[in-house]
Formats: structure tokens, C-alpha cells, sequence
């Protein structure tokens, strides 16, 4: 393929905005993919010695899957939260003031899928590039 010289600038464009394109596309399932397995796990999660208090079901459960897409180019967000009990995360995952003086157990299960979230990212969005 032969390009004139004064042709260069657009050539060199439209390859640019077609390979923006595939990156954008590639970026939103690599992010959807890695939201979407983040979810799974923490339906998954019961912390080490959590069964002593009762069972998780209702709240893991409740993990879903937001997207969100800004109208400002196009920045997509995917959000993982709870959708009923999104008040016991924080309490959970930190533990909390006891009304008689004492501090709750912590129950970090969200953490641990956050920073394995993270890792996979990068690897989903590259695995849809190429």
C-alpha cells in the first residue's frame, strides 16, 4: 500500500482512532469480565471462623454487578456492591465498636478480592486486545 506524503496525516488518524476503538471495547469487557468474577468470589467468601456466627447466605447473596457509563468520553465504571446489606460491609470487613466497650471481630473478605480484582485486570483487558 502506497500513501502520498500529504496523505500521511490522515492515514496515520484513522489507524490511531480505529486502534482507540478496539482498546476502548477491549478495556470495558476486561472490566466487565473481572467485575463479574469479583462478584462470584465474594458470593463465594466465608471468612476463616465466620460459620461461629451464623450463616452468610443472605448477605453473600446480595453481591451484584452496577454499570456505569459517564456521558464525558465514555468512561465506564463497573461497581461491585452489596445490594441489601450494603450497610454490614464496612462493619464486616473492619469490625466495630461493641456496646459494652470492646471491639467486635473482623471478617476482611472484600479486600482479598479487591487486590485479586486488581491483578487480573490488566491480564482480561490484554487477553480481549489480542
Amino acid at each position: 500500500m502506497s500513501i502520498k506524503p500529504d496523505e500521511l496525516q490522515k492515514a496515520i488518524s484513522k489507524t490511531l482512532e480505529e486502534w482507540a476503538d478496539v482498546t476502548e471495547e477491549a478495556a470495558v469487557k476486561g472490566l466487565h469480565e473481572t467485575a463479574s468474577e469479583a462478584v462470584q468470589k465474594l458470593r463465594a467468601a466465608n471468612p476463616p471462623g465466620s460459620g461461629e456466627w451464623g450463616s452468610w447466605d443472605a448477605y453473600n447473596a446480595d453481591w451484584t454487578l452496577k454499570h456505569e457509563t459517564a456521558a464525558k468520553r465514555g468512561k465506564t465504571a463497573m461497581i461491585v456492591h452489596n445490594a441489601k446489606h450494603y450497610q454490614l460491609t464496612h462493619l464486616l470487613e473492619n469490625g466495630h465498636a461493641l456496646r459494652d466497650g470492646g471491639r467486635s471481630r473482623a471478617f476482611p473478605h472484600i479486600a482479598p478480592v479487591a487486590e485479586e480484582a486488581e491483578k487480573e485486570l490488566l491480564d482480561n483487558i490484554k487477553k480481549y486486545i489480542q
